[in-house]
């Protein structure tokens, strides 16, 4: 595919002078903001990030004087297109993501509309209060965007749409005035309206547009709760006490960018429980939403098989599936809420005996508030990204999806809408909110193909019949965008699609906020991201990609759902939480490397100067690879790319360092280990070392042991523990070469547990090749090491390792690096972390003893490997006193290998650890332990906290069972 060419650009030079926010308009930028979570991608002519309102009203004021059009922004994740547009884009969530005022008294908050939906709720936890709209997205979802597609989610049959919690609203129109927005009755409406000011002249003339239509209004917008179509006309016809805010709610930018929103907040429920109904039907599931409805559930949710089986394969919600029972086509997800324990244990326990009675469903668990709970929520949260997520090339796409069906018609209109897709020959997934008649149909095409084109318009245009007939809403959560609004002139009919028109010429005469959308539009087969123009490159890797099925596939498995833009939990996306650049999340870096190798980029393709500088801030935790819904592995795609990018550039000095220490590790350790970490803490050898190699001189390399731990083995190998029971701890650099202390203490475990310990010193295991791209040196080498570990897995033996990187590189990399899948089915199985060996062995019952902490309070970080690969449950399983292991919720500690070292990263290292980690270390008491089981992570520690981390291993003794 050639390189398109791009249209000249704006000349920016004069407001990027006056804008004190930031201002992107490089191809990567550009590309990176040219899609969402849709099907949908148009490049912008340039991204603003304003700092304030300042910022927004002189690009606001420029764009018009220039005649370009507006596009304001938040996370991102819209899945009708709303987000995507040839404008310039206003993106919020970076600086305009303040809490400017809480009242709970009055419960009322006041933000900037950057404000992230979940961030907010915890500010508000504290006051037992929280804005109760709750989209798939809340993680990551802005308020500025809830408010501009009206969002709603899982609990819209209590909370109902943001529309019915919105109170004022500050906003900007294009000609520059400024709106304040608020309930207003009669009299004072009809002050503001006879005011010679561009306030008045809207307030008076939208007044004519309601009472010209008023009857047609009521006649024509559907009577389901969840309808966002269109613009909220009938939010006005059945109140004297008018509120243009309710019409800025769902008008998806079109009418004026947003400054500031004041939001009615909501108590926080008092108790919580949760029934999971497990279906052998679809149709059966969704028939029992009546029954249901009338024990006044506070949310009703529907997830598929297909959804249910992914959710089982995912590295993790797997974790979370514990209470789904057999196999079921369906289940519904039945939450209550209530005064009493007693309430919300006796609603549901009664629904149960009415389904059972009826012979609807097949098992039935119920779970109060508690851990239990919350796994089925992790589950049917990562439900939408999971589903888009699923492999190969065809994908489960949102366009008929956000239908809103009375209830008691939503089992006939799902059944015949999976009629029309199986007459098409098209599968299709679903969930969502069965409760308020809104299942997501996803129909599974490919729109690479022409024929799937073709597929994608028939069943839109049959399925739009259907809503019709049924009276429901065409858009019921999702908006309408790019691929909704060309229905709206036959959905409403042409007198209300005139009012439309009218409302939008009123407040934008202009037409340059957000144009295309709601009004005017497109039809949906046109501005697609993947179309039958659309191809890949052909791309010669060094990983397999076994289960991604190829490079390419791997990288458009990100959907743009921006799970890696959450700001509270987990560890995705370290480079993001500190930076807020689009660029620094998964979702970016995802969609520069799918420009790159489709030929949008540049005509360097993968090999491009531009896209190591958006690679460059990933620290290859692998986060993504069990936190995405989809498991986008950056991390392994990104030493492929390095790999590619070497083989044309030549790899840098620094990076061939870090590749060659363990060889170096090896020869500076033993009797040369003391002049050498000498030398290496001088600081002239530290500031040669950052003017050669860019190591920055403010960190000290690690110290190299005077005897290294093979050493240590072999002259205590007479007088080890003998046993029937033998396990193989491999030799890893860490311990072997620097922290032998490490590997005395995992063989100290391991005797005292039962267990002979055979010493496997055959060598690296390729972590700093892989990590940094010499992958074709890695797997010529690691064959030489894996030998080694195979001749123990045939002896039937399994291999413990201590270092989190080490067991990543040894069971998850290295499998996917070889042509034998024998082998690679080897070390998945039988390479194992210590902390995750002995919890099994636990469980087998294997173990004669139990494990405790050697001291009252063990505080532990999670390596962001081990976190996303392993889990961290089992280092806490093993103790026979749980209540002394406490984990600190750190995310990535910032140090990642050698990311920390190097200078141009020094201070985002540090800003990431700040985050959590080292506030909450400073919080520890001074006599807990702290435990690291990554090298790297323990050096972090005491380099910015000056506090001494140790191995989980150091940290635990036995006790008799």
């Amino acid at each position: 595919m050639q390189v398109p060419e791009i249209e000249t650009r704006p000349d920016l030079s004069m407001l990027t002078a006056q804008l004190q926010g930031d201002v992107l308009t490089d191809a990567v930028s550009l590309g990176i903001y040219a899609t969402d979570a849709s099907i949908y991608q148009i490049r912008p002519l340039a991204v603003i990030l304003p700092k304030g309102e300042d910022d927004v009203r002189m690009t606001v004021a420029w764009a018009r004087e220039k005649k370009f059009s507006i596009l304001p922004r938040g996370a991102g994740t819209s899945l009708a297109g709303q987000t995507v547009g040839h404008s310039i884009i206003l993106d919020f969530s970076k600086y305009m993501n303040q809490t400017l005022e809480i009242n709970p008294e009055e419960s009322w908050v006041r933000v900037q509309p950057g404000k992230v939906r979940d961030v907010l709720n915890e500010e508000l936890a504290p006051m037992g209060l929280h804005f109760p709209v709750d989209p798939a997205t809340s993680s990551r979802a802005n308020v500025g965007g809830m408010v501009g597609n009206n969002s709603s989610g899982t609990k819209s049959i209590i909370y109902g749409k943001t529309v019915d919690h919105i109170i004022a609203a500050k906003v900007l129109l294009a000609d520059g005035s400024v709106l304040h927005l608020k309930n207003t009755d009669p009299e004072t409406y009809q002050q503001i309206a006879t005011q010679p000011s561009r306030e008045g002249e809207i307030y008076k003339k939208f007044k004519q547009i309601i009472d010209q239509q008023k009857d047609l209004i009521k006649e024509k917008f559907p009577k389901v709760m969840r309808r966002v179509g269109g613009y909220n006309l009938d939010e006005f016809v059945y109140t004297d006490q008018w509120n243009l805010a309710k019409l800025i709610t769902g008008s998806e930018g079109t009418l004026a960018t947003t400054l500031e929103l004041k939001l009615h907040l909501e108590p926080l429920p008092k108790f919580k429980s949760v029934c999971v109904v497990h279906f052998s039907s679809v149709l059966d599931a969704v028939g029992s939403v009546t029954p249901i409805l009338k024990y006044k559930p506070s949310a009703v949710e529907i997830l598929d098989k297909i959804v249910v089986d992914l959710s089982r394969e995912n590295l993790t919600t797997s974790r979370h599936c514990h209470f789904i029972s057999g196999n079921p086509e369906a289940i519904l997800i039945v939450e209550f809420y209530g005064e009493s324990v007693k309430d919300v244990m006796d609603r549901p326990t009664a629904m149960i005996k009415d389904l059972q009675e009826q012979g609807l469903g097949y098992a039935y668990p119920l779970f109060p508030q508690g851990p239990a709970y919350e796994d089925v929520w992790v589950v049917r949260k990562k439900g939408l990204g999971l589903m888009l997520g699923i492999k190969g090339k065809k994908k489960p796409l949102p366009f008929i999806e956000d239908a809103g069906i009375p209830t008691e018609y939503l089992k006939e209109y799902i059944d015949r809408t999976l009629q029309i897709c199986k007459k098409h020959g098209t599968d299709v997934a679903m969930y969502a909110h069965v409760s308020v008649g809104v299942i997501h149909v996803r129909p599974i095409l490919d729109l690479r193909q022409e024929a799937d084109i073709q597929r994608l318009k028939a069943i839109a245009e049959e399925t739009f019949d259907l809503v019709m007939e049924y009276g429901g809403s065409w858009s019921g959560e999702h908006g309408d965008g790019l691929v909704r609004s060309a229905f709206n002139e036959r959905f409403f009919g042409k007198e209300i699609y005139q009012a439309f028109i009218q409302v939008k010429q009123l407040f934008d005469p202009e037409n340059l906020m957000n144009p295309g959308k709601i009004v005017e539009a497109q039809s949906i087969e046109h501005n697609l991201r993947y179309g039958t123009a659309y191809k890949d490159r052909n791309v010669n890797t060094h990983f397999r990609y076994k289960t991604e099925q190829s490079f390419q596939e791997s990288v458009h498995m990100c959907t743009g759902v921006g799970e890696c833009r959450k700001l509270i939990g987990g560890t995705m996306c370290p480079s993001f939480k500190a930076t807020r650049d689009e660029e620094h999340s998964t979702r970016g870096r995802a969609n520069a490397l799918r420009m790159a190798m489709s030929g949008q980029l540049d005509e360097n393709g993968l090999e491009s100067e531009r896209l190591q500088e958006t690679l460059a801030l990933c620290l290859s935790c692998k986060a993504c690879k069990s936190e995405c819904p989809s498991n986008v592995d950056m991390a392994k795609m990104k030493s492929d790319v390095l790999q590619i990018y070497f083989d044309k550039n030549g790899a840098r000095l620094r990076d061939k360092m870090i590749k060659n220490a363990p060889v170096m590790a090896s020869k500076f350790s033993g009797f040369l280990a003391s002049p050498i970490n000498a030398i290496q803490s001088s600081t002239l050898f530290r500031k040669s070392l950052e003017k050669i190699a860019g190591i920055d001189q403010r960190r000290k390399l690690p110290a190299y042991a005077p005897e290294p731990f093979f050493k240590w083995y072999d002259k205590n190998k007479k007088g080890q523990f003998k046993s029937d029971k033998k396990v193989v701890l491999f030799a890893d650099t860490y311990l072997n070469y620097h922290e032998p202390t490490v590997g005395i203490a995992a063989v100290k475990l391991l005797n005292d547990c039962g267990y002979e310990v055979i010493m496997a010193n055959v060598g690296c295991c390729q972590r700093p090749k892989i990590s940094h791209g010499f992958l074709r040196e890695a797997k010529r080498d690691g064959l030489t090491t894996l030998s080694g570990l195979v001749s123990y897995i045939d002896q039937g033996l399994d291999i413990i390792v201590c270092e989190p990187s080490c067991a990543s590189a040894l069971n998850d990399d290295f499998p996917d690096l070889l042509e034998d899948d024998n082998l690679a089915k080897k070390l998945k199985t039988h390479v194992l972390m210590i902390d995750v060996f002995l919890a099994r062995e636990m469980d087998k019952g294997n173990l004669t003893v139990r494990l405790k902490a050697k001291t009252d309070q063990l505080w532990v970080h999670g390596h962001c490997h081990q976190k996303a690969l392993y889990g961290t449950q089992a280092m806490k399983k093993a103790l026979l006193d749980q209540d002394t292991f406490s984990e600190i919720p750190s995310g990535c500690c910032g140090m990642a290998g050698s990311f920390g070292y190097e200078k141009e990263h020094y201070e985002i290292s540090e800003k990431i650890g700040q985050e959590i980690l080292f506030p909450a270390i400073a919080q520890t008491p001074n006599n807990a332990t702290l435990a690291a089981c990554g090298f790297s992570c323990r050096h972090q520690i005491d380099h910015f906290t000056g506090r001494k981390a140790k191995h989980w291993v150091e940290c635990v003794e036995v006790v008799p069972d």
